[in-house]
């Protein structure tokens, strides 16, 4: 009896060996090893998770191994996000030059300065620098951060709350003894009364030496807090201005660089500038400036542009004598015959011409009004001022006789369109003054480019001016002992006609 029951458990305890050799080959051949194994036994109740062992290294492979620490700094701040805008103006926006004449523009650029957006960040950024300690080229490198916390008695561990992946992409594999720093910026909420925190940085490459084709690496962590106040950060908080000018062919656009000025908040900026028609006739054209404005961060560009435009009349042509000329050349004069009355002064052209002002301002502007017509009629063009001051002089001597005072406001009106005149016929116009005396603003060019000798229609000039041939060596009325030695109205005229001293009479 006693052996039966021997028997008995020695075959309970066989069976009960078989259903574990099946279950444990079940799982062996499901699993494929010693993980599976683990798994197995993790289920049991009671049990506990057994790690899988490090996977030996295979035979044959060569492999490299990799060292890695990082950086770690918590961070709040106050971001302010500006947005620049740019305006650029001229006045005038139009000027009309004739050749040799310049003329003055005002810029003004304003920049103005408005926020954008306006927000705070928190978090944690630093680097991560990797080393290849090995003999060859990482692969398959791969950078996984976590932050982690802990909150003390309620959380005494490092527990994970955020995971980030850490781009490589500026540099994918290291090659042997190569080192590269990967930054990083990990943005997030702060928990509720927690004061401790950790970065925990995971790198791996996929041929580690013992851990060939699977992701293996250092795991470097550092411990940072954040800031008890946040810290003011600006974004494009100044910007620069420059400007540009691109100036037509034939002028001269002075200063012709502008700039540059930094703007830290809004404002604006004044400049002139001159333009000179160098060469430019019957044309029109434009100034261009261009204004740009580079924001300090972010780089982003604006532009403003004015532009000015320009009118350049057709150029003169001729030259031009001063009225000390045409009062000694009559035969010279294509229009207004010497003795043809002037208005109403009572005299004719020549005896205007002759009649010293002594103060009146009619004379001193007829002097100059009738050069200039006669320049006008020997083929000198006025320019757009000579000819309004000349069109205004004729209406002045419309209304006006001999006897105006220099200094009253009708002699001071003839004075200033004198002095215009006068830079005329003085070639002081932009109409050269000729420079053969001799052959006239009218004289034809020789064959050959030379003037002929004489001007045409001078080479019978009379010694004695028409029309005074035959005066009566006594004035009418006169008796001869009271005869003038000198034209009336000359007496104290000098030796060397007004307007000839110094080369003036030319």
């Amino acid at each position: 009896m006693r052996t039966l029951w021997m028997r008995l458990g020695m075959a309970l305890v066989t069976g009960f060996l078989l259903l574990v050799l099946l279950a444990f080959g079940t799982a062996w051949a499901a699993g494929g090893g010693s993980s599976s194994l683990a798994a197995v036994v993790s289920g049991w109740t009671g049990g506990r998770e057994i790690a899988p062992p490090r996977a030996e290294p295979q035979q044959g492979q060569a492999g490299t191994s990799i060292q890695a620490y990082k950086t770690a700094e918590g961070f709040w701040t106050h971001v302010i996000t500006y947005d620049w805008s740019l305006k650029k103006t001229v006045s005038p926006d139009a000027l009309t030059l004739a050749r040799g004449e310049s003329g003055e523009v005002a810029y003004t650029i304003t920049a103005t300065r408005q926020i954008a957006a306006e927000e705070e960040r928190t978090g944690v950024r630093g680097s991560i620098c990797v080393t290849n300690t090995g003999e060859v080229a990482t692969e398959g490198l791969a950078i996984t951060d976590v932050v982690e916390f802990k909150n003390p008695p309620v959380v005494t561990d490092w527990t994970p709350f955020l995971t980030v992946t850490v781009d490589v992409s500026e540099k994918p594999a290291l090659n042997p003894g190569e080192s590269h720093c990967y930054p990083y910026e990990i943005p997030f909420t702060p928990l509720e009364s927690v004061t401790q925190y950790r970065n925990h940085a995971i790198v791996t490459i996929l041929n580690h030496s013992g851990h060939l084709g699977e992701p293996f690496g250092p795991e470097p962590k550092e411990g940072f807090s954040l800031p008890e106040h946040p810290t003011l950060v600006e974004v494009d908080a100044s910007a620069t201005v420059e400007d540009v000018e691109h100036c037509p062919a034939n002028f001269i656009c002075t200063p012709s660089e502008t700039g540059p000025w930094t703007f830290h908040d809004s404002g604006f900026v004044s400049f002139h500038k001159t333009i000179t028609d160098e060469n430019a006739c019957e044309l029109t054209a434009e100034l261009h400036n261009l204004a740009t404005l580079t924001e300090s961060d972010t780089h982003e560009t604006r532009t403003a542009e004015a532009v000015v435009h320009l009118t350049a009349p057709p150029c003169p042509v001729g030259c031009v004598l001063t009225q000390g000329f045409w009062k000694t050349h009559p035969d010279a004069w294509k229009v207004h015959h010497p003795e043809d009355p002037f208005f109403s002064s009572g005299k004719t052209w020549m005896e205007v011409l002759w009649t010293a002002p002594k103060g009146d301002a009619y004379y001193i502007l007829a002097h100059q009004y009738i050069a200039a017509a006669l320049n006008a009629a020997s083929g000198a063009s006025m320019p757009a001022e000579v000819q309004m001051a000349f069109d205004q002089a004729t209406a002045w001597f419309n209304t006006h006789n001999p006897g105006v005072p220099a200094a009253s406001p009708d002699g001071q009106t003839a004075i200033h369109l004198a002095e215009i005149l006068a830079a005329f016929n003085e070639g002081r116009m932009g109409v050269p003054h000729c420079e053969d005396v001799a052959a006239g603003p009218a004289s034809p060019m020789k064959k050959g480019g030379q003037r002929p000798e004489t001007p045409p229609g001078l080479e019978k000039r009379q010694a004695t001016p028409p029309g005074l041939e035959k005066r009566p060596e006594n004035p009418p009325g006169n008796p001869p002992e009271q005869r003038p030695e000198t034209p009336p109205g000359q007496e104290h005229r000098p030796s060397t006609p007004p307007g000839q001293g110094k080369g003036k009479g030319k």
